[in-house]
């Protein structure tokens, strides 16, 4: 990516800026233009859809992240080692799952707010007291790390299952609660 290699700064705990390579922070944006198209102008309809709107709304999803995927694996890979291929893809893949939970919760127009949150802890307490980068700070990790591949699966499945729990399955599930008392 051209601008790939730019430097954004953001406040540090440990003093000055940050300098977070803007390709950290490209996936979130891109995930969130994802989630996002999930909105539209008849949401409440749309919420109540049948089966085969549902399915059509997962495969739009599941189509425009692997979309951004592929695009940013196919861009780093010509710039950059496949440690940071795999560091943008999962960023990627944490940042969707988050903005389906965010979306879910304060409507697909907002699948922004959670992505954009995790910013502040990403960024301003991303080093530990002996300056290593902490565990959790998956823009800094190595490509490779599996505790950040964990989030990275931690993530879509909260995401999935974020989405999974439409209104009406809520409402299924209060009853079923409801009756067992």
């Amino acid at each position: 990516m051209a601008l790939g290699s730019a430097r954004l700064d953001f406040p540090f705990s440990g003093g000055g800026p940050s300098a977070t390579p803007l390709r950290h922070e490209i996936p979130l944006a891109l995930a969130v233009i994802a989630v996002g198209g999930l909105g539209g102008a008849m949401d409440s309809l749309e919420e109540a859809a049948a089966n085969g709107f549902r399915r059509a709304e997962v495969s739009c999803l599941v189509g425009a992240v692997s979309v951004a995927a592929v695009l940013l694996v196919a861009v780093e890979a010509f710039v950059s080692p496949m440690g940071t291929v795999l560091l943008v893809l999962r960023g990627l893949l944490i940042w969707a799952g988050l903005a389906l939970l965010s979306g879910r919760v304060w409507g697909w127009r907002f699948s922004w707010i959670l992505p954009l949150v995790t910013l502040f802890p990403l960024t301003y307490l991303q080093v530990d007291d002996r300056g290593r980068f902490r565990w959790w700070d998956w823009t800094d990790q190595p490509g490779y790390s599996l505790p950040c591949w964990g989030i990275a699966i931690g993530s879509l499945l909260v995401g999935g299952g974020a989405m999974a729990l439409t209104p009406w399955r809520v409402n299924r599930l209060r009853r079923a609660f409801q009756r067992n008392r």
